[in-house]
């Protein structure tokens, strides 16, 4: 956040200043005492920065995460909804153009996709036109699905993790289960 660093880099001049002040200024005091009046005054500013940082929302961390958690809407009163607004995000399927070379392990591991390659039951549970889930090829246009629920999520993962033996161009049973469950 741009005014985060500007308010970060008022502080470092403002500390820097006032070391400066600090050490130019001829004290008549005795040593002991200048190291306790320098330790609050220390103090005294990094409090302030903390303080600032907090009323402008500088240390709160955005929430990265994407996957809708599954639980039973609330039924609003009816005072509520005239007088809130609600917004409203749908989330939209992501396409994937296959390249040589590709398959759903190391499509599902791209950080770009889902960062994690036992999601990959995810991308071939959306996709009808994947017959053998151990074959893809060049150029297939895969729907990337973005509506997820954290029981899809683990589905996916369990699937991906106990399908059992598998061959390239044999359609798997588990793998028929999977797709007829996750829809």
């Amino acid at each position: 956040n741009t005014n985060c660093n500007l308010i970060f880099y008022v502080w470092v001049i403002i500390f820097a200043t006032y070391i400066v002040a600090v050490a130019l200024k001829k004290f008549d005091e005795t040593t002991e005492h200048r190291e306790d009046k320098m330790k609050k005054s220390y103090l005294m500013i990094a409090l302030a920065a903390a303080f600032s940082f907090v009323l402008t929302g500088c240390g709160q961390m955005e929430d990265t995460m994407t996957v809708m958690e599954e639980a039973a809407p609330e039924e609003p009163m009816e005072e509520e909804v005239a007088e809130e607004t609600v917004e409203v995000r749908v989330a939209v399927d992501d396409v994937h153009v296959v390249a040589s070379g590709e398959s759903l392990w190391k499509i599902s591991g791209m950080a770009s996709i889902y960062s994690d390659p036992f999601r990959w039951p995810l991308i071939y549970g959306r996709n009808d036109s994947i017959e053998d889930a151990d074959l893809i090829y060049p150029d297939q246009e895969l729907m990337i699905p973005r509506d997820l629920t954290r029981a899809k999520i683990n589905a996916a993962i369990d699937h991906a993790k106990n399908r059992g033996a598998w061959t390239v161009g044999v359609v798997e049973e588990s793998d028929t289960n999977y797709r007829a469950s996750s829809m």
